[in-house]
């Protein structure tokens, strides 16, 4: 693929509004074993013998939440957002030393409760797997009420407003309608979404169906191969069809369709194979880059950042959609979990990267 353009454009930006990313902060608690049956059968042992220390893994701390992890992208991007996030007083002197400190904290809330997370990243059955156990903390009840007006102006002033990880929210549907309303009522910002992994608040989704996809308050949703099944099984009632659908990679771009022709939301689809982003009739779809994966968490937050910037520069389509495999491809064969640099991107463009032979092969390209 020819990447002249693209990095001509990166090389030197057209300067963009600052987006507003909102409303998750968790601390991250990673633990690492080497095989998920090597985790159970320690922990069956110390249970057995009635407790004990399970040793042989290797722990870290790192910063969490879906805005968050969106908004250092977006800064490590060059520009300039703002985060909107609850937690209290211990949680934002843990996010103020996990972040860059160029990342504008002026928003954060610190009224509320930590939300923290135990991420598991093991293998299993031949693929490496994250295992998520949450107190959601602040993150469980954002709400409408809870912006201030500095925050009111601040969304009304700003490019972009990603609304992120709704699945751990039990208002995330009034939310999400509630703040994207106010948006269409007084501003011409865009609307994005990405409502994360329903599968435990699975109620979200027809509400957001209902009354946020369907209604046009949202421009922009972003969506992995899972959510597109859970949200096509709410448009169309068809259980038996939509579930389980990440072992069905021929629905993806299907059920991707389906969804943007029955709400007129632009859909941006990000599989660990390929993404694709469909307008009304018109679809593009890119193989994603093939690069050796060392971090698991995290990557559709960079592919996010990497598609808002994109929508900020108004890219066309196969161009932002390369632009947003590049950072989730940095990112996920980064060694620290790191966020790439636009000279970062522009390297790895110039270096004529090698694509997912199994997205071109489901993409039908050569």
């Amino acid at each position: 693929m020819d990447y002249t353009q693209l990095i001509s454009v990166l090389q030197n930006p057209t300067k963009v509004n600052y987006p507003v990313v909102l409303p998750d902060f968790f601390v991250d608690h990673f633990v690492v074993f080497e095989t998920l049956d090597i985790l159970m059968d320690g922990l069956a042992r110390l249970a057995e013998q009635g407790g004990g220390n399970l040793l042989d893994n290797e722990q870290f701390i790192r910063r969490g939440g879906n805005a968050v992890n969106t908004a250092s992208a977006l800064l490590s991007l060059g520009l300039s957002p703002k985060l909107i996030v609850t937690t209290d007083e211990y949680g934002a002197s843990l996010l103020k030393a996990l972040v860059d400190p160029e990342l504008d904290l002026s928003h954060v809330h610190t009224d509320g409760r930590l939300s923290s997370t135990v991420s598991i990243e093991t293998k299993h059955s031949g693929r490496q797997v994250n295992l998520m156990v949450s107190d959601s903390g602040s993150a469980s009840k954002f709400t409408f009420s809870d912006l201030t007006p500095g925050d009111f102006e601040l969304i009304k002033d700003s490019g972009i407003v990603a609304l992120v990880n709704l699945n751990h929210n039990r208002n995330g549907a009034e939310l999400a309608h509630d703040l994207f309303q106010m948006i269409k009522e007084s501003s011409s910002t865009k609307t994005f979404m990405d409502m994360g992994d329903p599968s435990g608040n699975p109620e979200i989704v027809t509400q957001l169906v209902q009354r946020v996809i369907k209604t046009g308050l949202v421009d922009i949703i972003g969506l992995n191969e899972n959510e597109v099944g859970w949200i096509a099984k709410s448009l169309t009632g068809d259980q038996e069809r939509w579930k389980n659908i990440f072992t069905k990679p021929e629905l993806w771009i299907e059920g991707a369709q389906l969804i943007a022709n029955e709400t007129g939301v632009r859909v941006d689809l990000h599989t660990p194979h390929y993404s694709a982003t469909i307008n009304g009739d018109e679809m593009t779809a890119i193989p994603a880059f093939a690069v050796e994966s060392r971090v698991v968490c995290g990557a559709g937050d960079a592919w996010n950042a990497g598609d808002i910037y994109g929508s900020l520069l108004n890219l066309p389509p196969l161009e932002r959609l390369t632009l947003a495999n590049a950072v989730a491809s940095l990112y996920v064969s980064s060694v620290s979990a790191s966020h790439p640099q636009l000279s970062d991107i522009i390297r790895f463009l110039e270096s004529a990267p090698i694509l997912s032979r199994d997205g071109k092969k489901l993409l039908k390209v050569q």
